[in-house]
């Protein structure tokens, strides 16, 4: 990249830093992306679709000619900024602590390189909204049917691994997951006489002890699994009340979706019987889906020749991301793969208050995607 560009890059990131906006809500940062790339590029045809948007790039090729995708999220947590910069966070309990901010910086970088270089491919160059979520991706599959997609990539930042190091497997990279609601209700009593009511609390503490010895029998699985409680409540805060209702939220995930259906099968037979036991009625819900995101064998391929033509380091996963990524959809639809690149083994965890996407990054992930397109 050209020094200038980097720089307008980094302040760009910094200004969307500024800025976070929740899942579905980002209606400043889309306007800014917009903007910049209108306004520093003459070569994409910029199409608008509400939530979403693309820059579509015509090479020199066939202009019926299939085209190389690249994905970048724009959407921030309900979390906290609390870095020492002058870029912190401007609003309130939101901040761009996944890096998302970075994503479309760096694919902005992109855009600043095809312009400048106006390579042989076409290029669709993907904007979009609500990762965060696991909803963004899936509103954004009219795509394929807009462009002659044959091939797709994106990239993720992660903290734990070397600065400025490519990381990625083929094969799962990223786990399969999804939130469960577990409602519990009972019926409430004077807190003088439990005996009235129907309590919750004793059949979900029972659950949760269940759960955990779920998680921890591995016979009942073919791989990897995860159980997280994110959230318990139990009846109100008035000492003269016995609670008659509860939830247990959990999330769930696992390197195989039949092993995630399995465990919401099993989490979900649990509660189901010792809500019968406790003559308890009950229900369930669950949100937040993400299938797993499969790498493409022989996308892996050209990343890795890519990064050894450049000089970029680069390593193999020893196992896979634990977290989840809507990306998953596109590699359902034409191969592709997502890599990780290392934000440095020491560096604050994502999700957390003291995240800050490092600008570093931008360079080295906009010359690999570079090198892609004209692999």
């Amino acid at each position: 990249m050209l020094k200038e560009d980097l720089a307008t890059c980094i302040d760009l990131r910094h200004q969307l830093h500024r800025h976070p906006e929740l899942s579905w809500q980002e209606t400043w940062t889309k306007a800014n992306l917009l903007h910049f790339l209108k306004e520093k590029t003459n070569v994409f045809e910029i199409v608008d679709r509400g939530h979403y948007f693309y820059a579509f790039y015509q090479g020199a090729s066939d202009p019926e000619a299939s085209a190389i995708a690249f994905r970048a999220d724009f959407d921030a947590l309900p979390i906290e900024d609390k870095i020492a910069a002058d870029y912190v966070s401007q609003i309130p309990g939101k901040g761009h602590k996944c890096g998302h901010d970075g994503h479309a910086a760096t694919l902005c970088g992109l855009a600043l390189e095809i312009n400048r270089l106006k390579p042989e491919r076409n290029v669709v160059l993907l904007f979009q909204p609500a990762e965060e979520v696991g909803e963004g991706a899936k509103a954004c599959l009219d795509i394929f049917a807009e462009c002659k997609i044959d091939s797709f990539y994106a990239y993720h930042n992660y903290p734990g691994q070397p600065f400025q190091t490519v990381a990625l497997n083929k094969g799962t990279l990223a786990l399969t997951s999804k939130g469960l609601n577990l409602y519990f209700k009972g019926k409430p009593s004077h807190a003088m006489r439990p005996e009235d009511g129907i309590n919750p609390s004793y059949a979900m503490a029972k659950l949760v002890s269940a759960l955990e010895n779920i998680q921890t029998d591995h016979s009942l699985f073919k791989g990897m699994i995860r159980l997280t409680i994110v959230h318990v409540a139990v009846g109100e805060k008035a000492f003269g009340i016995s609670a008659g209702q509860g939830v247990l939220r959990l999330t769930i995930r696992a390197l195989y979706d039949e092993d995630l259906q399995h465990l919401e099968d099993l989490v979900v037979a649990q509660a189901q019987s010792l809500s019968k036991q406790y003559q308890l009625e009950f229900s369930w819900d669950s949100q937040e889906y993400f299938p797993a995101t499969v790498n493409h064998s022989e996308a892996v391929d050209k990343i890795w020749q890519v990064c050894q033509g450049q000089g970029q380091a680069i390593k193999e996963l020893e196992e896979p991301f634990r977290a989840s990524e809507d990306f998953a959809y596109f590699l359902q639809k034409v191969p592709g793969a997502m890599f990780f690149m290392g934000d440095g083994e020491d560096y604050a965890p994502l999700h957390t208050e003291g995240f800050d996407f490092p600008d570093g990054l931008i360079e080295p992930v906009v010359e690999v995607f570079y090198g892609l397109i004209q692999a």
